[in-house]
């Protein structure tokens, strides 16, 4: 220090401030020049005892832990409320989530439900035909499960003709995005069903079609009761142009019958000229009942309401017609429920309908059969049934829609007038009942003739 240098150090001092002994002390100095010319130099000293230099160090010291202490409790509490909220905004998230993933839990089981209980066919395919999901009822009705079908083409379930025009339609369904309804006849053994489809296209978000939903329903019933319905407004015209026509021949035929029994009033019996007469007069008659029956087919009953007991009606025929059954080697058996109830309808106008029904069977019977009648009464007690069901030949398919149009027959010439299913069908319906015919192998019968199989009446 005196030789004008600048440094540190630390000496022991005997006093400091009136406190004698030992006393640490820190000294640090430099040189101060006082004057340039002549050069003068003076050293400026500072001095302190070590221990208040220590004192002062660790007050600063404390005092720079305290803050750190309270920045870094901040910065703690900081991030304890940055992860308080955090979880509570993530548990807050997580019940949305779970609300929601139960809400669409709850909508694809509803949706499976009722996709599962409809008996409607539904399944998805892709653009090659083959199946990607399918519901039960499909599978049940080809007879497997779902995962029986799936990756499989349509033509494993579908006879060729169908899963080739079905292949094209999902073709158009891709290429055009659009739904498109098609009708198709299918056969199943020796059952025909129609089926109508929709076809309808599943897009991605980018709005591709990537699959083809299918919604398929069986709508034979619906066809069959349209089939019906234009037969009844065919047998309905043709109705009314029979009365009509009925009523045009009844003149001539009555002046004729006329003549004829004048005639025979005038002529010997036993002559060749009396049985002349005698066959025209019973060909007459002959014709005057088919204009009968043409006649009954249309008119309307302007009576009060009439009831019937099918079972006694039924047994009068019966007691008829048994002896020419047993002549034909037919045997009979009979099935009467007891106690059905009465139903509307003319009791001779039922047993006619009854005889020309077991007339039919007769003759597609030849040589011999077997004849079943019976009587149903189901629980509602609101109709009665009647079935006549027989072991004939059978008929071809494409006779069904004629059997009760009038005049129509597949007997022999001579052996039938063709009236007999179509007056029993104007009975019947007149007092609000159905008549159908089924045989063996597609629910047809032929013509007059109700042949191997079922005649049924239902009041």
């Amino acid at each position: 220090m005196l030789k004008g240098f600048e440094g540190v150090g630390e000496y022991v001092s005997g006093w400091h401030r009136g406190v004698t002994g030992e006393v640490k002390k820190l000294i640090a100095y430099c040189p101060v020049t006082v004057a340039e010319n002549p050069s003068q130099k003076w050293s400026v000293a500072v001095v302190a005892p070590a221990s208040e230099i220590e004192g002062a160090v660790n007050r600063n010291y404390l005092r720079l832990l305290l803050f750190e202490g309270i920045i870094i409790t901040l910065v703690l509490a900081g991030a304890a409320a940055i992860l308080f909220m955090e979880k509570r905004w993530s548990r807050s998230l997580e019940e949305k989530v779970e609300i929601r993933t139960q809400a669409l839990q709850k909508s694809e089981e509803k949706y499976r439900s009722l996709v599962e209980s409809a008996e409607d066919f539904i399944f998805t395919v892709d653009l090659k035909g083959k199946f990607q999901s399918m519901n039960s009822f499909t599978a049940g009705f080809f007879g497997g499960r779902p995962i029986d079908f799936i990756g499989h083409p349509l033509s494993d379930v579908f006879p060729s003709p169908v899963a080739d025009g079905h292949l094209e339609l999902i073709r158009l369904v891709f290429n055009l995005g659009k739904s498109i309804r098609d009708e198709f006849k299918m056969t199943l053994g020796d059952h025909h069903i129609w089926i109508d489809v929709n076809f309808m296209p599943l897009k991605t978000d980018a709005g591709n079609v990537h699959m083809v939903l299918c919604i398929a329903r069986d709508v034979t019933e619906k066809k069959d009761l349209e089939n019906q319905l234009v037969h009844a407004e065919k047998l309905a015209s043709m109705g009314t142009l029979a009365a009509g026509v009925a009523h045009e021949i009844n003149n001539p035929l009555g002046v004729i019958l006329g003549f004829c029994d004048l005639l025979l009033q005038k002529t010997t019996e036993g002559t060749q000229d009396f049985d002349d007469l005698k066959t025209i007069e019973r060909q007459g008659f002959h014709c005057k009942k088919v204009v009968q029956n043409l006649l009954s087919f249309s008119r309307l009953e302007t009576s009060g309401i009439q009831l019937a007991d099918l079972n006694a009606c039924l047994e009068d025929i019966l007691n008829i017609v048994r002896h020419s059954l047993e002549m034909n080697q037919i045997e009979l058996a009979t099935d009467l429920v007891t106690g059905t109830p009465l139903v509307k309808g003319d009791p001779r106008q039922l047993q006619q309908v009854f005889l020309n029904i077991i007339n039919n069977a007769v003759a597609a019977m030849k040589g011999g059969g077997h004849l079943t009648i019976r009587t149903q009464l189901p629980k509602d007690r609101r109709w009665a049934r009647i079935e006549f069901i027989d072991s004939g030949a059978g008929i071809a398919p494409e006779h069904m829609s004629r059997i009760y149009e009038p005049f129509f027959t597949t007997k022999p010439e001579g052996e039938g007038t063709g009236l007999g299913l179509f007056v029993s069908y104007g009975i019947v319906t007149k007092y609000g009942g159905t008549i159908d015919c089924f045989n063996r192998q597609a629910a047809v019968v032929d013509g007059p003739d109700c042949s191997a199989g079922t005649t049924g009446a239902a009041f």
